[in-house]
C-alpha cells in the first residue's frame, strides 16, 4: 500500500531547507551591514567636518579671518583669508566660485595669495563684491571619494580699500565695520585682526602681535559681526577728508541715478506704446463678438446702418431714423468673445547656495552667492569694474 513520504515528524522542515535559509540571511546581512556601516561612517565623517551645520546645508566656513592695517590717508589693506568646505549635493552640485562682500565700491588692487585661486575681479553686480573663481571643482565628501576629487578649499585675497571711517567734530575718527556675514551656511569660528597704534579704542575682545583681536563664531546663518574702532587726532589729522564715508557710499541696495534714469525711460516708452495701441485699436473695424448688449440670441436682433453706421436692434425695436436693414458685418461671429493670456515664468529670488557682504557704518547689504554647478547662481555681470576714485569712477563696463 502506497505510503506518502513524511519529512520525519509534523511541521519538522528538511535539513537542507534551513541551511539555504539561513545561507539567504548571511548573504543579506553582509550586503547591508556594509551600507549601514558607510552611512554611520558618511555622517560621522559630516559631523567631524562642519559639527555646526544645519541640515540641508550643501557649505560651512571652518575658518574667516579678516585683517585690517590702516594706510596713513585712513584707507586700508584688507586681507580675507577663508576655509570652505562643500558638505553637500550631488555631482552637478559643485562649487567653482563665490562673491564676498565688500565695504563698498571704491576696492582696488584686488590681488590673490594662494593658487587655488585661477581668477579674481570686482563686480558692482546688486552690491559691491570680489569674485572669486577656482582653479578647480570641489565636491561634497561623498562624491569626491567616488571622482577623486576635493571637498574643502582655502583661498586669500587682499583689497585696497578706501571711505571706511567717519571723521568726529573733536578731530577723532570713528571706523565701522561689518565684514561679509552668509545667508544658507554656519561660520564655525571668525576672526577680525586690526592693526592697533596708540590711543586706539575699540570692543576688541584680545590683543596679540599688536594686533585687536576679535573672536566670533560659531556664527549661524544670517548672523555677522559688527567692530568698532576709534582712532585718535593724531592718526586721524593725517586721514585724507575726500576718503571718508559718506551717505552716498552706503550700499543700501538703493538705485544710482542712472538706474532710474533707465526705468523712467522705459516706463514712458511703455506709456507711449500703450496709447499708440490704443489709438491704432480704436481705428480698426470693430470684431463684433456675439452675446454683447442685450444677452439676446443672436437670432433675436436686426442688423441696421444708415451707411456709416452699423447697429444692432432687438427684432421688437424700432430703428432710428435714417437706419435701413442690412446683414451682419462679415467679420460678426456668433458665441462670444475669448482671449487667453499664458506663460511660464521662473524667478530665483537669490542663490541656492551661499550668500554674503559687507558693510561698512550703518549701510545695508545685498545677498551674493556661490556657486558653478549650483541652481540659482550664474555669472552675470562677472567682469565688471567700478573704478573708486571721484575722478576716474566710472560706470561698469
Amino acid at each position: 500500500m502506497f505510503q506518502r513520504k513524511r519529512w520525519g515528524g509534523v511541521g519538522k522542515v528538511p535539513r537542507g531547507f534551513v541551511c539555504s535559509f539561513l545561507l539567504l540571511i548571511f548573504v543579506a546581512a553582509s550586503l547591508l551591514f556594509p551600507l549601514s556601516a558607510r552611512a554611520e561612517s558618511g555622517q560621522a565623517d559630516l559631523d567631524r567636518l562642519a559639527p555646526y551645520a544645519d541640515d540641508g546645508d550643501l557649505d560651512y566656513i571652518p575658518d574667516y579671518f579678516v585683517t585690517v592695517d590702516l594706510r596713513e590717508d585712513g584707507s586700508a589693506d584688507i586681507v580675507y583669508d577663508i576655509t570652505w568646505q562643500v558638505i553637500g549635493g550631488d555631482q552637478t552640485d559643485y562649487l567653482s566660485w563665490v562673491k564676498i562682500g565688500l565695504p563698498n565700491a571704491y576696492a582696488e588692487d584686488l590681488t590673490p595669495l594662494t593658487d587655488t585661486i585661477s581668477d579674481l575681479q570686482y563686480t558692482g553686480d546688486g552690491g559691491s563684491y570680489a569674485k572669486v573663481v577656482f582653479a578647480r571643482r570641489y565636491y561634497s565628501p561623498e562624491v569626491a571619494a567616488q571622482n577623486g576629487g576635493e571637498s574643502r578649499v582655502r583661498f586669500a585675497f587682499s583689497v585696497h580699500q578706501s571711505h571706511l571711517f567717519s571723521l568726529n567734530s573733536d578731530g577723532t575718527a570713528t571706523f565701522e565695520f561689518t565684514p561679509g556675514w552668509f545667508d544658507d551656511l554656519v561660520v564655525e569660528h571668525m576672526q577680525v585682526r586690526w592693526r592697533s597704534g596708540d590711543g586706539f579704542v575699540a570692543d576688541n575682545t584680545s590683543e596679540e602681535d599688536g594686533y585687536l583681536i576679535w573672536d566670533f563664531g560659531p556664527m549661524g546663518h544670517g548672523q555677522s559681526a559688527n567692530i568698532h574702532v576709534t582712532v585718535p587726532v593724531t592718526t586721524a589729522e593725517t586721514f585724507d577728508p575726500d576718503a571718508q564715508l559718506t551717505a552716498a557710499d552706503y550700499d543700501d541696495g538703493g538705485m544710482t541715478a542712472d538706474e532710474m534714469i533707465g526705468i523712467l525711460t522705459v516706463v514712458i516708452g511703455l506709456l507711449i506704446f500703450a496709447a499708440a495701441l490704443i489709438i491704432i485699436v480704436g481705428s480698426m473695424t470693430p470684431d463684433w463678438g456675439g452675446g454683447f448688449g442685450s444677452g439676446l440670441d443672436p437670432d433675436d436682433w436686426f442688423w441696421y446702418t444708415n451707411g456709416v453706421h452699423t447697429i444692432h436692434l432687438a427684432r421688437t425695436a424700432p430703428p432710428p431714423k435714417g437706419y435701413t436693414r442690412t446683414d451682419p458685418p462679415k467679420n460678426y461671429h456668433t458665441g462670444g468673445g475669448s482671449s487667453r493670456g499664458g506663460g511660464v515664468g521662473r524667478h530665483n529670488s537669490g542663490c541656492a547656495s551661499s550668500c554674503a557682504c559687507a558693510c561698512a557704518s550703518s549701510c545695508a547689504c545685498a545677498c551674493a552667492c556661490a556657486g558653478g554647478g549650483r541652481a540659482g547662481c550664474t555669472a552675470k555681470d562677472f567682469y565688471t569694474y567700478k573704478l573708486p576714485h571721484k575722478a576716474d569712477r566710472e560706470d561698469d563696463q
